[in-house]
């Protein structure tokens, strides 16, 4: 039974404090350059440089999973700490750090698209597959896929002027992939103030094979059970066109080949269409991290790219934020990490509380200042130092906070932990080309 009592080691007791010691530096998030190299590479095998502090440059564990959510007004330098994170993750170079393992990334992205797309700005993340020219050495993602909304044809235009060398392919879901919420989703019925009696049929078709069971939706059999309804002309007609936008989203000959997920790769999916709103494109996001996550990669990067465009007041985004509720609190299980880049803190609250790495930029907002208080120790760093501080910082500094984060030792050799300290970090310059200059008049 003495075998089971938990370890009650003392000051005196220095395996025990040495244990204790390498195992929270193993699972921090953050961690100075003093504690970095004075542990040994078994302890921390891969890591990244994220930024310097005053007193230290701070290095990301890449080794381990973790969450971070990351906010600022445009312009302030969410975009680059969130490329800067996804470098040290992705590409292995003496530059960022030690990375033995590359994980693949799959980053959600959704923008209004209109006309011919001109005005049209891509996914930041797509630039990861070109070198900084500032630097000799040709460092940049392995592979960048862009996955597309089939009924968007010209989004691929923008992406491969501005990124030559990526690979634009159309998102279509396998059938095998289907569920009443994404039928209901991708037919537009939810969209309906009063359901009419063809869609009500169809609606308790769906739940009659959802009785059933199965691991997926069978089409096939869907169709086949739709044709025996006796509907009349006008009620088939308007069937068919919402049959039609269903179809235009599905791989019904299996013409489309599943994304590899790959080490050192990204997957950017850009539902940017004007035939897609933000439910739809939360409701795609969905099935792709569904699909993400099952895949066989190891190490895995989730990423959501300008969250408070498609992250709003829809059903399928409190889906989606649900998602990644379960995936954050379960991220050890999944291997995942998970990066949330937005402007607006105020719709992903919840999300915060749980993030290991919380990244605040420049904003002026008394609103998103009251959201992040309380969540984070935002109101007492620095000698009270508030709301106008964080409007005063400058492009590319943030105030990071990370309580698990493991910033130095004390006097008495113990260590000095996160709890309670909103860090100020320059973050460091990307090794890849800069998707997020601003456009100047000269």
């Amino acid at each position: 039974m003495d075998l089971l009592l938990p370890d009650m080691t003392g000051d005196g007791d220095t395996n025990g404090r040495n244990d204790d010691w390498n195992a929270d530096i193993r699972h921090a998030p953050l961690l100075s350059e003093d504690i970095l190299l004075e542990a040994h590479k078994d302890i921390l095998p891969q890591y990244g440089f994220l930024g310097v502090n005053q007193k230290s440059k701070i290095f990301v564990n890449t080794n381990i999973p973790f969450s971070a959510f990351i906010c600022g007004v445009q312009g302030s330098g969410k975009s680059h700490t969130t490329a800067c994170l996804m470098e040290n993750a992705l590409i292995p170079s003496p530059h960022l750090g030690q990375l033995q393992n590359p994980l693949s990334a799959l980053v959600f992205s959704y923008s209004p698209f209109s006309g011919d797309g001109a005005d049209f700005n891509i996914s930041e993340a797509a630039f990861l597959s070109a070198a900084n020219p500032a630097f000799r050495t040709q460092t940049h993602a392995k592979k960048v896929t862009v996955l597309v909304s089939p009924s968007n044809p010209r989004i691929s235009l923008p992406y491969r002027r501005k990124v030559p060398n990526v690979t634009v392919l159309p998102s279509k879901i396998k059938p095998r992939n289907l569920d009443i919420e994404t039928m209901l989703t991708l037919m537009a019925v939810n969209d309906s103030d009063e359901i009419p009696l063809y869609l009500a049929e169809v609606t308790k078709i769906l739940r009659e094979l959802a009785r059933k069971g199965g691991s997926g939706l069978d089409y096939t059999l869907f169709k086949r059970m739709l044709q025996k309804c006796r509907f009349n002309p006008a009620q088939k007609n308007m069937l068919k066109l919402r049959l039609d936008l269903l179809e235009s989203f599905l791989d019904l000959n299996g013409s489309c080949p599943e994304p590899l997920y790959s080490p050192g790769e990204i997957t950017i999916m850009d539902m940017s269409c004007p035939f897609v709103d933000a439910n739809t494109a939360c409701i795609l996001f969905k099935i792709g991290l569904q699909r993400y996550l099952h895949s066989e990669t190891a190490g895995k990067m989730v990423v959501l790219d300008e969250a408070h465009k498609y992250m709003l007041k829809v059903p399928s985004a409190k889906a989606l934020n649900e998602r990644l509720h379960t995936i954050i609190r379960m991220q050890r299980h999944y291997g995942a990490r998970v990066i949330i880049s937005t402007q607006e803190p105020t719709l992903l609250t919840d999300l915060i509380a749980l993030c290991s790495i919380t990244v605040v930029h420049r904003f002026s907002s008394p609103e998103w200042f009251a959201a992040l208080q309380k969540h984070i120790p935002i109101a007492g760093f620095e000698r009270g130092e508030s709301l106008k501080n964080i409007e005063a910082l400058r492009t590319g500094t943030a105030l990071v906070y990370s309580g698990n984060a493991v910033l130095g030792k004390n006097e008495d050799g113990s260590l000095v932990k996160g709890v309670g300290k909103m860090l100020r970090v320059s973050v460091r310059k990307s090794v890849t080309a800069d998707g997020g200059i601003s456009v100047t008049a000269v």
